[in-house]
């Protein structure tokens, strides 16, 4: 019998070692999700970035109802256990009421007087020795008896609270369980309108990325156009005041030559040249003199002057409200060619100067400054 209860009692502590490991790794995933939402909550600059926080936001609401899972599997299993104890005791109570009911027995047969006529009977037969020993045996019998078996009702009263506090204990986790699993759906459906909506908008993002790169692509057919069938001659060489020329408008730099990442966009691009955030209805003019090549709207630039100064070197200059020269029209350093469209977030003057059919850093031709 000790044998069977202590491998029972190994068993269910491995069982324990078991369970409280697998909880243990949840609440540490949890921890670990809990601390990655906070960390992507703060990087949402990205689409991207904003479909890993929607997926760790959906993992750390079903890592939290696993939590509860396992909290009330092991109560569960707690009660199992104690009702498995208490039948045990049950059994012991069963054998050792059995034991009880034996020895009193033996007490009625002996008579009222009991172990005292077994001593005068054991002093008559001239065996007082056997009948202390025997009066010893029954007595001290009797005594183990009783104190086993109250000690049993003991263990069995511990249990029963036990289990109650167990059962009680299971039902409120069952509670929680139940209000985690609904807000696990709330969140779920949240989740999954939220990456619908983040697919449309990657859809759109894509159409809108794919419209700019063919402007972009259709500016550059257009200035290989101009510079294949343009050829200005007239005036000083530009290249000789490479770094001195004045700026087309007055207006902060809002986007550098080169590349970029645009967050709207989830990608990186690149600016041939400047956007400037101006003044709308300013002027904007020429920066070396020489023969406008393009003067027209053209798609995704909006109103569009280009001015070819000789020696293949264009510049250009788009966003304008209104343009004020014409193709064919000799400029000077300084004339305005348009006024300036009205402010947009991302510039609304854009400056690019190209040699060679190839854009260059207008920086590195504009006079220092700005």
């Amino acid at each position: 019998m000790l044998g069977l209860l202590l491998m029972t009692a190994v068993t269910a502590a491995g069982r324990q070692a078991v369970e409280s490991d697998q909880l243990e790794r949840v609440r540490h995933r949890i921890d670990q999700l809990e601390s990655r939402l906070i960390e992507l909550r703060a990087e949402t600059a990205s689409r991207q970035e904003e479909r890993e926080r929607l997926d760790a936001q959906l993992a750390l609401a079903e890592a939290k109802v696993r939590e509860i899972e396992l909290v009330l599997e092991r109560s569960r299993a707690d009660a199992e256990r104690a009702s498995s104890r208490i039948g045990e005791i049950d059994g012991d109570l069963a054998k050792r009421r059995e034991l009880l009911e034996g020895h009193v027995q033996i007490m009625a047969l002996l008579g009222r007087p009991g172990t005292l006529q077994l001593l005068f009977d054991g002093v008559r037969g001239g065996d007082l020795e056997g009948s202390v020993s025997t009066v010893a045996v029954l007595t001290s019998g009797q005594v183990r008896l009783v104190e086993e078996y109250e000690s049993l009702r003991r263990q069995r009263s511990e249990q029963l609270a036990e289990l109650s506090r167990v059962l009680s204990r299971s039902e409120e986790v069952a509670k929680v369980l139940t209000v985690r699993r609904a807000e696990l759906e709330i969140t779920r459906r949240e989740v999954d309108e939220q990456i619908r909506r983040l697919e449309r908008s990657q859809r759109s993002a894509s159409t809108e990325l794919g419209d700019l790169r063919q402007r972009e692509q259709a500016l550059e057919r257009l200035m290989v156009t101009l510079s294949d069938r343009s050829r200005f001659t007239g005036g000083d060489d530009i290249r000789e005041y490479r770094g001195a020329l004045p700026w087309p408008a007055t207006g902060q730099v809002v986007r550098g030559f080169g590349r970029h990442y645009l967050p709207k966009y989830s990608t990186y691009t690149v600016c041939n040249g400047l956007r400037l955030d101006v003044a709308g209805g300013s002027e904007v003019t020429a920066v070396f003199p020489g023969e406008v090549a393009y003067a027209r709207f053209f798609k995704g630039y909006g109103n569009m002057v280009v001015v070819d100064h000789g020696h293949d070197v264009y510049s250009l200059v788009a966003g304008l409200a209104t343009i004020h020269v014409h193709v064919k029209q000799r400029v000077d350093m300084g004339l305005r060619v348009g006024l300036a469209a009205p402010p947009t977030d991302d510039g609304n003057v854009y400056f690019e100067i190209r040699v060679g059919k190839k854009p260059q850093d207008p920086r590195r031709w504009l006079q220092l400054g700005r």
